[in-house]
């Protein structure tokens, strides 16, 4: 079986195989069961009818609220059929978040959990439909009964067959460089932004990875990241079709039952942030497991690995070739090292760019700077999305007219091509005059026996502008203080104006949900706090 053409729609291609190996497995859903290709194709195509019943069609927007279940990836697919646009966001967003999309976007239906560990997204999607008049319907899945004017996805898939509007499936296929998905994603800086993909857009996206790794047929994804983001949905949903292979999906991030998932389906493949690779690596059971003998490749990305975590997953999964991930929701997953790289490559860098996609490093004014410096990584090439929906001034600031694409990351490019990602242009540290990358700070604090995490920013110094504040994530029931942290500094042989000049204990990071860490929430809180103080000094 070959892989999906770069043209073919995602709805086409499941058609395609559930012709040609009807019995194929395609989904494993520990919540609603096992789904072969055929009975996908019977399912999509009856919701497809059901969503031409609500007048949704050509170019409408839909918002897919979803954990990672079986009908995420059906709606996916009979939204595509007719023509509509996916837009998919994270399980975590609450009214203040959706409301901003929908206005965005001017979406015509929202797609949510009937409820899902404890909210009612049901009643929320309500209160949403009545006070943006632009969204006609709520969907709810999970639950049978309508309920305030929503309807039930279970009741859209027993409409009948036919299409009342008299237009056939066929009569009702877009084009591949139609819009077929918007990624919305608040990234490190919280500015919400749906970046637009078309069809060839993510079919790249994937060809990237299955010509450096070899994916077939026979893969099994694991879909443990989510699916309302972009590795997620990506490079598990649209991933598993391209190749005509199966994905196992797990609800919500559970070491423990991704571990028994992994074992019993014989999973092949996993792409997911630096915090899942750091659990299995150090579960308790991960022996007990096998060390996951079927899993050949996992793909970290989301944030920086600091290179003992590499290390110990090359001895705790000795079965898994763990390469490091750089991507973005605006271009893919750009880069990771081939099985063949070197050691050294493996470890202190963050891999080399696809197939597809061109990568340079420019200083402050757009002119490339010489391998192994500093300066802002712009990509260009197929994966590249073309631009954010209704945000016109982000896209031009962003996305240049010969094709460029301003990531917003500081990061340097070897003599072979190879990049190291050294931080956010905006997480910089600016202190005297000096830019110090927290990220090299993260990785010794990372190493130190009672740290489990560690998250620099800058803090406000009215003397230099900004000096380092450390966030640190401890081992229960451990201390640390600010003289042990420069102690450790020191005997890491790190220069002097690099250390952290004060440590906060937290218990977790505010995260994005792909697992990177919202730096801008943690200069704001420590900012928050160091104003507290000043003004309880200045009163006693």
């Amino acid at each position: 079986m070959t892989v999906a053409a770069a043209d073919e729609l995602i709805s086409d291609r499941l058609f395609d195989v559930a012709k040609r190996d009807p019995a194929r497995e395609l989904i494993c859903d520990p919540i609603h069961g096992r789904i072969t290709y055929a009975r996908a194709a019977e399912q999509v195509e009856r919701l497809a009818h059901g969503l031409r019943n609500l007048d949704i069609g050509h170019g409408d927007v839909v918002i897919v609220q979803l954990p990672n279940w079986a009908p995420f990836l059906i709606l996916h697919m009979a939204l595509t059929a007719v023509g509509a646009v996916t837009a998919t966001i994270p399980i975590v967003y609450r009214e203040h978040e959706l409301t901003g999309v929908i206005r965005l976007t001017a979406a015509k239906a929202l797609v949510v959990p009937h409820a899902f560990h404890g909210f009612d997204f049901a009643a929320m999607g309500e209160r949403l439909r009545e006070s943006v008049p632009t969204l006609k319907h709520v969907i709810h899945v999970g639950g049978d009964a309508e309920s305030g004017g929503g309807v039930s996805y279970e009741t859209l898939m027993r409409e009948p067959w036919e299409a009342r509007g008299g237009s056939s499936l066929a009569e009702l296929r877009p084009a591949a460089d139609d819009i077929t998905a918007l990624g919305f994603t608040s990234g490190t800086t919280g500015d919400l932004k749906g970046a637009v993909y078309d069809t060839r857009i993510l079919h790249a996206t994937n060809m990237g990875f299955i010509e450096r790794y070899g994916f077939d047929e026979g893969d099994r994804i694991f879909g443990c990241s989510p699916i309302g983001h972009a590795v997620g949905f990506t490079h598990a949903l649209r991933m598993t079709l391209t190749i005509g292979g199966s994905i196992v999906l797990q609800e919500r991030w559970d070491p423990a039952r991704a571990l028994e998932l992994l074992q019993h389906e014989r999973c092949t493949f996993m792409a997911a942030a630096t915090p899942f690779l750091m659990d299995l690596v150090y579960h308790r059971d991960l022996e007990k497991r096998g060390s996951l003998s079927s899993v050949k490749l996992f793909l970290c990305g989301g944030a920086s690995i600091p290179p003992r975590l590499l290390r110990d997953a090359q001895t705790a999964l000795p079965h898994t070739f763990t390469s490091p991930l750089w991507g973005m929701t605006e271009c893919g997953g750009v880069t990771t090292c081939p099985y063949d790289a070197p050691p050294e490559k493996l470890f202190e860098t963050d891999g080399l760019p696809c197939g597809s996609m061109e990568l340079k490093v420019v200083d402050r004014d757009g002119a490339e700077v010489p391998r192994g410096a500093d300066g802002e990584l712009m990509a260009r090439g197929a994966m590249v999305t073309r631009g954010y929906y209704g945000r016109p001034d982000l896209t031009e600031e962003s996305f240049l007219e010969d094709g460029w694409f301003r990531t917003g990351d500081q990061a340097w490019m070897d003599e072979d091509g190879y990049i190291k990602i050294t931080g956010r242009i905006k997480d910089l540290i600016v202190r005297g005059g000096v830019n110090i990358s927290p990220t090299d700070i993260e990785n010794v604090l990372f190493s130190h026996p009672r740290i489990v995490s560690a998250a620099v920013v800058g803090m406000p110094d009215p003397r230099l502008g900004e000096r380092g504040c450390a966030f640190v994530v401890l081992s229960e029931g451990d201390r640390l203080d600010l003289a042990e942290v420069q102690d450790w500094m020191d005997r890491s042989n790190v220069a002097k104006p690099k250390w952290p000049e004060r440590v906060e204990i937290v218990e977790a990071f505010p995260m994005t949900p792909s697992g990177k860490v919202q730096k801008f929430r943690l200069r704001e809180m420590i900012a928050s706090r160091m104003a507290c103080e000043a003004n309880t000094e200045t009163t006693t």
